[in-house]
This record gives structure tokens, sequence and C-alpha cells, in this order.
């Protein structure tokens, strides 16, 4: 039987309410075929209810406190500020991280500014929302802030960009504690909240590519999530996976139905639009997807999406 995690979801007020809501879905959803894989429970700092960015009235269970066994995720929001510098909050999240091997603390979007004033983060890889990106370098500079990345893990430690991204970090989180076919069967579940410019299903391919059970093909997925910007080539390709090129395009396409080559643009195009779906600005959104430069990605979202860059983000854009 699947171990059944706990996890201690913090309230505060002026929390960003999706960055609760995407996580906490996904790992109730994850128990849907009957099985208990995951306890949640709503804290806050004494207890008491809060009220979110959008005026959502949010009552916890209970008041935080140090518990055996129970993971701590920390969403981010306006109200992330007024949680710095808290004395109380800071012991707890260390004694927090620091009283079991097994424990985890999980932040979702600016949520990683507590945990990095708390020193958590010091020394280790981290992410948040690209819009603090600046801040965060400047008031912690001891952390290796990859804003660019939708997620990171660090031994314990899980952080991630925000809103959208919490959910991709709550998929890896499920992924590991109990395997690709749980993982793919909750994304298949949520993948009907993303905003997409066609149909629901316009990237299902990427999706369950990304929890393939064929070892060689994963490295490359990973590799290709990791550095998207990399001069990939078919023959980089197969050195990366340990494949001839020739089996690496027969296994990939019998997968994905495309070829690694035509899935790369696939998955940079999905990156891209995710990015000017959350708001990026469209310079940013060609780093942080991999593309060369803008005529590039605009070929690309011509050929994949059917619209150009600037009528994607018209529509979709926040």
């Amino acid at each position: 039987m699947d171990k059944t995690r706990c996890i201690d979801i913090l309230l505060f007020d002026d929390l960003n309410i999706l960055d609760v809501a995407g996580p906490v879905q996904a790992f109730s959803s994850a128990n849907d075929d009957g099985v208990n894989r995951y306890q949640l429970r709503y804290v806050s700092l004494d207890g008491g209810a809060v009220t979110s960015s959008c005026g959502l009235r949010l009552q916890a269970d209970q008041r935080l406190k140090i518990e055996a066994h129970y993971d701590l995720l920390i969403p981010g929001g306006r109200g992330v500020d007024c949680m710095l510098q808290q004395p109380e909050l800071q012991e707890i999240l260390n004694d927090w991280h620091d009283s079991s091997s097994d424990r985890r603390v999980i932040s979702v979007c600016s949520g990683a500014l507590i945990l990095a004033d708390a020193g958590l983060l010091d020394g280790r890889s981290a992410t948040t929302h690209w819009g603090r990106a600046a801040v965060v370098r400047n008031l912690f500079p001891k952390v290796n802030w990859a804003t660019d990345a939708l997620y990171k893990i660090d031994d314990r430690i899980f952080t991630s960009a925000g809103v959208t991204s919490g959910i991709d970090l709550a998929l890896e989180i499920i992924r590991r504690d109990h395997g690709s076919a749980v993982a793919l069967s909750v994304a298949r579940e949520l993948v009907v909240y993303l905003k997409r410019s066609g149909g629901q299903n316009q990237f299902a391919d990427i999706l369950e590519a990304q929890f393939t059970e064929d070892r060689e093909l994963a490295r490359l997925i990973s590799a290709l999530h990791d550095n998207p910007g990399e001069e990939w080539t078919l023959e980089l390709m197969a050195d990366v996976a340990g494949l001839t090129s020739r089996t690496l395009v027969r296994r990939f396409s019998a997968k994905t139905g495309h070829s690694p080559v035509k899935f790369l643009e696939r998955y940079r195009v999905k990156r891209a639009s995710d990015a000017l779906t959350n708001g990026v600005p469209i310079g940013k959104s060609i780093e942080v997807a991999g593309f060369k430069d803008f005529q590039q990605m605009q070929r690309a979202f011509k050929r994949q999406l059917g619209t150009t860059v600037g009528g994607y983000a018209a529509k979709f854009s926040k």
C-alpha cells in the first residue's frame, strides 16, 4: 500500500489563492482512486482565519506547529512581505527542516522568500516568481537563484516559480512518491484547467512523454527540460539518450508521434506559451523557452499553434 504523506499548508493574509488551490488540488486528486496518498491540513500562525488577496476567506484547521511526519507547503502572494523578519516563523521553519530527515518544505511562487528569510535556502538552488528576481538576488545573495526554472529541488527543499508551476512541482512530487502512472492520471485530470490557444489536448503528447517509463527517452526528455536553449542536434540528443540516431528517432516517434527535433520545438512552444499566459514579457519568454531569437519563436508558433507570438500574447497573456 502506498505511504500516506501528510502536508500542512501555511495560510496567511493576502496569499495568492491559486498558489494554494493548484498544488493542493493535485495532491487531493492523487487520492481519487480511493488510496489515501496525501493528507492535507491548513494552518496559520495563530490558528485563525485569513483573507486571500482575492478576498476569499480561508479557515485554518489549527495553529502552525512542528509535528512529526508533516511536510510544509508555503504559498506566495502580496502577503509574503508581511511574513518576513518574524522570529517565531523563522524558528519554526528551521526546526521543521532540522528535526526530521524525512520532512520536506515546499514553496510556491514568492513563498520562497519566506524560506530564504529563514536561511533555509542559503547555498541551495531555488526559484521564485520571475517578477521577484531582482529583489531576491539583492536580499538573499547566498541563494543560487534560478528564476528561469519552473521549479527546483535541492535535497528536501522544493521551490516553484508560481501559480501553474506549483502544479508542475506537485506533479513531480507525486511522481517521486507514487510513480509515473499516478502522476500522469492527475496531470490528465488537471490539464483541463490550463489556458490554451487550441484544444485541451494541444500538448497532451508532451505531457505523456514527461512521464515515460522508457529510461533512455526519460533521460533525454529531462535534459531537454533542464536545458531547452542548448544547441540540440539529433546526434547530441542520441548521445544523451545513449542510443544511435536511428534507434532514437524510431523509439521517440513511437512514443510521442514526433521526431525528437519536432518534439523539442513543440516543447519550446509549450514553455513559451505558458510563460506568455502568465504575463512574462515576450523577450523573457524567448529566453525561458530556449529559442535563439524572436524569429525562431515566431516560426515555431505559426507551425505549432497557427498564430503569431503577438497574436497569442494579445489573446492569452495576463
